[in-house]
């Protein structure tokens, strides 16, 4: 596995805490987990930009987005499961800003959102300021 360590990059889910990727009951998003993924959870729905850049792509699925941003150093920077965003591609981008709202999941009862860093086109493990489980 890849890490790239920043120095510490903000939580993308305001007061978010990682999620160990217990899996809920008969569900496999997953063949091969990818270690370089954070899937984060929250009781605040807001997520926000943790850089600077544009929105690239936006994923439609039946029931989430995903957001693509690049910053000026051509790093990717995906944001999924979000239930709402109101960003368009080729939108500029601040950091801090807010993308969306996370989708809530019963089975955790709270909001989840996946985050995961692409060094161009290698995805990278990095620390984000998330509250670690216990």
């Amino acid at each position: 596995m890849n890490c790239l360590i920043f120095s510490q990059l903000p939580c993308p889910l305001k007061s978010g805490t990682f999620i160990l990727l217990k899996p809920k009951p008969n569900f496999r998003p997953y063949e091969h987990p990818d270690e370089t993924r954070d899937r984060i959870s929250a009781e605040n729905s807001q997520v926000i930009s943790i850089s600077n850049g544009k929105v690239v792509k936006i994923i439609k699925s039946d029931s989430d987005y995903s957001l693509i941003l690049k910053n000026d150093m051509e790093n990717f920077f995906i944001y999924s499961n979000l239930s709402k965003t109101e960003l368009k591609v080729n939108d500029t981008i601040e950091k801090d800003q807010l993308l969306g709202l996370a989708n809530y999941d019963e089975y955790y009862a709270s909001y989840i959102m996946d985050f995961q860093f692409w060094k161009k086109d290698q995805s990278i493990k990095v620390d984000l300021k998330c509250i670690k489980p216990d």
